[in-house]
């Protein structure tokens, strides 16, 4: 989840997420995945759970 600010993250299949305050995006285990961009005029908090299925 974006807590505040904005982020795209991309996926191996090549795929991109844009993603803005209160956005949020659940990812499955073992699916990789890189921060691409955060926007550089504001500071991005994001809030990570990682849980158990």
């Amino acid at each position: 989840m974006i807590v505040d600010g904005k982020a795209t993250l991309e996926f191996e299949d090549g795929s991109k997420r844009e993603l803005s305050t209160g956005d949020y995006i659940n990812i499955p285990a073992h699916v990789k995945h890189k921060v691409l961009w955060t926007d550089p005029n504001q500071i991005t908090i994001w809030l990570a759970i990682f849980y158990k299925s």
